[in-house]
């Protein structure tokens, strides 16, 4: 039975609200409850406690029937909390049954609570299968944005590395455990298929998979012949499978279907091994999508920076004050996770899609080269958005004529040219300066919620996790931004209560040297009356 209880307070919704009810008035030191109020824990609590997708995740629980469940609003932030602070199923459950401070961000009681290491897993589970944790992220930015007031029309967007919970595995050892894993889970589901399989066969692949073939032993075999042997066994176990529809369903069958299909030219007559090819490629021709591990089959390879994810992040530039003073960091505006074969120039669209979801499309968008095509600098355009980028590669030497080219080709190339002449301007430099900034973002965010090593595999669980993880950033960013305004309004007080001070001491000051001036004259005519009476 789904158990929903919609945050009642009175001070819901209101950011800068003092709270003044709740076991945490009463129990807690005044310093300890201040540093919670105005914290990200009273962040989250007064203003993003209700966006939380509880209805959402209520589907899953009858409405009346079964035993009650968690309150779901505090299961779903508890959700978001977890990822953002990088916690385990078994320190989020902790962290919901004794910490206060959690309690108090998730409107919980202080006593009486439990949750277990499991029902972790499983809320966690219906995050991913219903791909909630994206709407989160949009719903939780856009609120932040609208409250603190933040001018998001300049922002800039780079792409950082993610590596999921999965190995990187060498040529040999990928094709080796692809089959082991395969016969793993054919001996575990249909056995008698896998008793029927030649026994050599089944004792190659019996070993530890870092012992496959005497890898880390004395006896190790090495080069070509192994890959040579692994191949033959993969077609061997294609065509004898092929045609078995209860077999050529399972995933482990299709994950090594594939890996052949990619490393092997298949062979052109019966009976002739298959031939690896010098490097991997998929049907299409690219080699960055292929499979990378087994367990992973959505991660894609980076020439550069190796197997894994990658987050297309989109950051407002740090908010300031009417003295051109920095409030805060800036907030994450804009976040995509794709695969690592995904290049920066083809993801920009996709960025730009999600922002105008959300309503947080910028005037001004900074990029590095790799973003600066002329296709993404019109496609900005065309959404009212002006791409500061430098034009990727260098001014060819040699032109083609000009007569030559058709009257779009000529279009587009001045197009470039002038860009080119613009970016070489001191201006232009200025305004892409801002860029950098977005470096430290990527270290940022790995420190504080360990966004570039995550616990698990799977386009959609690495979503989850970096949309949770950009959305606590996003909190913790606004609370920092809060505590700014508190001390500077703080200080404008103390100074213009300085300044009655001094203005009201200068009233008194006048007021009595007008009182002593008036006295004296008053006391010199008394003196003289009582010198005449006495002459």
């Amino acid at each position: 039975m789904k158990h929903l209880k919609e945050p009642q307070e009175k001070i819901q919704g209101e950011m800068f609200h003092d709270e003044s009810v709740g076991w945490w008035a009463s129990r807690l030191s005044p310093n300890a409850l201040s540093a919670l109020q105005n914290g990200w824990h009273g962040v989250f609590r007064r203003s993003l406690l209700r966006l939380m997708p509880a209805e959402r995740l209520g589907e899953h629980f009858h409405s009346r029937l079964g035993r009650p469940t968690k309150e779901l609003y505090s299961m779903a932030g508890l959700m978001l909390i977890a990822e953002f602070r990088n916690l385990t199923g078994e320190q989020a459950a902790e962290a919901y049954t004794f910490d206060a401070s959690i309690q108090y961000a998730l409107n919980l009681p202080r006593d009486g609570q439990y949750l277990s290491p499991r029902s972790v897993d499983n809320y966690r589970r219906k995050f991913r299968e219903d791909e909630l944790a994206q709407e989160v992220f949009m719903e939780v930015s856009a609120r932040l944005v609208k409250e603190l007031r933040l001018d998001i029309s300049r922002q800039r967007l780079d792409s950082t590395h993610v590596l999921s919970q999965m190995a990187r595995l060498g040529r040999r050892q990928l094709l080796a455990v692809g089959v082991k894993r395969f016969l793993a889970r054919l001996a575990r589901h249909h056995r008698e298929l896998y008793e029927a399989l030649p026994e050599k066969l089944r004792e190659r692949y019996r070993p530890a998979e870092s012992r496959l073939f005497g890898w880390g032993t004395a006896k190790a075999r090495q080069g070509e012949e192994v890959i040579a042997e692994i191949g033959r066994d993969m077609a061997a176990l294609i065509v004898r499978f092929g045609g078995e529809a209860k077999v050529a369903s399972m995933e482990s069958y299709q994950s090594l279907a594939r890996l052949f299909a990619e490393h092997f030219e298949p062979p052109q007559n019966a009976g002739e091994p298959p031939v690896k090819r010098p490097k991997s490629r998929t049907a299409e021709g690219r080699s960055a999508e292929t499979l990378q591990n087994p367990s992973d089959p959505d991660a894609g390879y980076n020439g550069k920076k190796g197997p894994g994810y990658q987050a297309q992040i989109a950051q407002s530039l740090p908010p300031r004050d009417a003295e051109d003073r920095i409030e805060g960091p800036g907030l994450i505006v804009g976040l995509v996770a794709q695969s690592a074969s995904v290049r920066d120039n083809e993801a920009l669209e996709e960025v730009i899609e999600q922002q105008k979801e959300t309503g947080l499309v910028p005037k001004e968008m900074t990029a590095d080269t790799l973003y600066g095509s002329d296709e993404n600098v019109r496609r900005c355009a065309e959404a009212g958005i002006e791409l500061i980028s430098p034009v990727p590669g260098r001014k060819p030497e040699k032109e083609r004529p000009r007569h030559f080219c058709s009257k779009a080709e000529r279009v587009r190339k001045d197009r470039i040219e002038a860009r080119r002449r613009e970016q070489e301007t001191p201006e232009w430099k200025e305004r892409y300066a801002a860029r950098s900034g977005i470096e430290g973002l990527n270290r940022a965010l790995d420190v504080v919620s360990g966004f570039k090593r995550l616990r698990v595999r799977g386009i959609k669980a690495v979503g989850m996790a970096l949309n949770l993880k950009a959305a606590g950033w996003n909190i913790a960013a606004a609370a920092k931004t809060l505590k700014t305004r508190s001390r500077k309004a703080a200080k404008r007080q103390r100074e213009a209560r300085r300044g009655a001070s001094f203005a009201m001491l200068g009233t008194m000051t006048r007021r009595i040297v007008h009182l002593a001036e008036k006295n004296r004259a008053a006391l010199a005519d008394a003196l003289v009356v009582h010198l005449n009476a006495v002459h």
